[in-house]
């Protein structure tokens, strides 16, 4: 097993160090290094050996300094490493990003969250779905949609008889129901309410200010060698395959370095810019709190109260939270201290993201097998747990 290590401006911060007679912080820095590499291979590279994950990398940002990790093979064809130009699919860690560019067009006046779909869509004028606002959409309580749509909706104009047609369990705002059509629904049309399509409102605005330069909806041609395979249940090669609204859903690629980026633009949104910092943290705002779990929904991420526990983390993964309908109450007031996570997975592909703002920590997991949400969850916050007390 091959497992490559660096820290992000380690040279530079050495020299500048030496420069200054600051000769302990190289031995510090290393050591640094060191305790982290150990803590993140003692806490997921067991679950590589337990699950057969052939490629795996886990960032980690800590005291305002960002470790990345690389683990195995982004492909069993033709044995390339993982580095930090790996392309891994983010599954639902995707909704983030659809998330962002909602609060974005909604401070840009493109849209408002209480907008109903028909404003945007007339032809679901007098529809049960047209009873949800935007945020209901965003946040999975428009009423029960189901996980994924029926396998006989595939074209734009099936999407739309499916949202005319489908009827409501519950009033809106009243149950979380973890949702691809109710997310997609709003990423599709937060991007007509910018007269381009999803992926390009991601491509060619979200991302470039969010820096993100090597993160993408549509994989360019320049970029399929470093594009992983994902391997299934099978244990064979996958890549994900475009549905109904799947951009919107669980369509982003990414690599570690990127991913990082973007966690740090979480933790530290004063840096960005002054549209992006808004979009970010309006993102961090939490809006339905799902009874008895410790969760709260807030835009893409799900938010807790810190202190947590990684027991309540890996609760708000259950097969109940993942799966069913759950009652919800408005939450109005916010947690002074907050952690967020999103996990994602596509067949081939497993992602974790987790962030923790009083602390300045973050850590993010990608690999190109799907293996159990609360196993991710677990060994990531025994990473929190084993540093923030050093």
């Amino acid at each position: 097993m091959i497992v490559n290590q660096k820290i992000i401006f380690q040279t530079l911060f050495i020299s500048l160090a030496m420069g200054f007679g600051m000769h302990l912080h190289a031995s510090e820095l290393s050591q640094n290094e060191k305790n982290i590499e150990t803590v993140v291979t003692q806490s997921f590279k067991p679950l590589m050996d337990q699950y057969g994950v052939a490629g795996m990398a886990i960032g980690v940002i800590y005291n305002g300094k960002t470790y990345e990790n690389y683990y195995g093979i982004q492909s069993k064809l033709d044995h390339k490493s993982v580095n930090n130009q790996t392309l891994f699919e983010l599954g639902s860690v995707s909704k983030v990003f659809t998330a962002i560019s909602g609060t974005y067009a909604n401070n840009q006046g493109k849209i408002s969250f209480d907008d109903h779909p028909s404003k945007y869509l007339p032809s679901l004028k007098h529809s049960d779905i047209d009873k949800a606002n935007l945020l209901e959409l965003l946040t999975f309580t428009s009423g029960n949609l189901p996980l994924q749509f029926p396998d006989n909706v595939k074209t734009e104009k099936q999407i739309l008889e499916y949202f005319k047609n489908w009827k409501a369990k519950n009033p809106s705002g009243t149950y979380r129901e973890y949702s691809n059509p109710s997310i997609g629904l709003f990423g599709y049309l937060t991007a007509k309410s910018m007269n381009v399509p999803f992926s390009s409102l991601l491509e060619e605005t979200i991302f470039p200010q969010l820096n993100l330069k090597h993160t993408y909806v549509n994989v360019p041609e320049a970029q399929k060698i470093n594009y992983a395979f994902g391997y299934d249940e099978n244990n064979m090669p996958v890549r994900v395959n475009p549905g109904p609204l799947s951009d919107e859903a669980y369509g982003v690629k990414s690599t570690l370095p990127d991913m990082l980026d973007f966690v740090n633009a979480n933790l530290n949104a004063d840096k960005n810019s002054p549209a992006m910092k808004k979009a970010i943290l309006d993102t961090h705002k939490g809006y339905f709190k799902v009874a008895d779990s410790g969760m709260t929904q807030a835009l893409g991420w799900e938010m807790f109260s810190y202190p947590t526990t990684s027991e309540i983390l890996q609760a708000s993964n259950s097969q109940q939270i993942l799966l069913g309908s759950n009652p919800v109450v408005k939450e109005l007031s916010q947690p002074e201290s907050k952690v967020f996570h999103k996990t994602g997975s596509t067949n081939g592909f497993g992602t974790y993201v987790l962030f923790i703002p009083e602390k300045g920590f973050g850590l993010v997991m990608l690999m190109n097998k799907k293996i159990p949400n609360v196993d991710r969850i677990k060994a990531a916050y025994h990473v929190y747990e084993s540093l923030k007390d050093h």
